[in-house]
């Protein structure tokens, strides 16, 4: 028996307890399978294009987000460049040791009136720190008391 939709239904009751199979002609088949192939080629051909004409605007967007964290990343570091001013002519360069602390390099450069806690104030003040933390290596510039 043909359905309007070219199909025929055929009727095997011994096997499907009398329900009715649809067999549709191969050739549907095939066209749903040619339709799908040419749906995912098109897709492919717009993706390209889309990707090739958009290519520099991604390079470009990459390359300015790689460069604003990175500059992120380094304001809080000494990479920075807060470099204090050079020492003048009445001032003096120290490098840090190991074991220095600021404390004792404003005892040595003090004389004895004044107050080593100002002179460690001045020391932080002139050389731009934010704590007490030195690192070995560092040269700090010992203002004139």
């Amino acid at each position: 028996m043909l359905t309007p939709n070219v199909c025929s239904c055929i009727l095997k009751t011994e096997q499907t307890f009398g329900v009715c199979i649809m067999i549709m002609s191969p050739s549907f088949y095939r066209t749903i399978h040619k339709k799908q192939e040419i749906k995912s080629a098109i897709w492919n051909g717009l993706a390209a294009r889309w990707l090739r004409q958009h290519t520099v605007k991604i390079i470009v967007s990459f390359a300015v987000f790689i460069l604003l964290f990175t500059s992120f990343l380094m304001m809080g570091t000494d990479a920075s460049g807060n470099l204090p001013a050079e020492a003048s002519l009445n001032e003096q360069v120290v490098t840090v040791h190991t074991g220095d602390t600021l404390w004792a390099i404003a005892k040595k450069y003090a004389d004895g009136k004044d107050d080593i806690r100002y002179i460690i104030y001045s020391i932080k003040d002139r050389n731009g720190l934010q704590s007490a933390d030195i690192k070995p290596g560092q040269k700090l510039i010992i203002p004139a008391v």
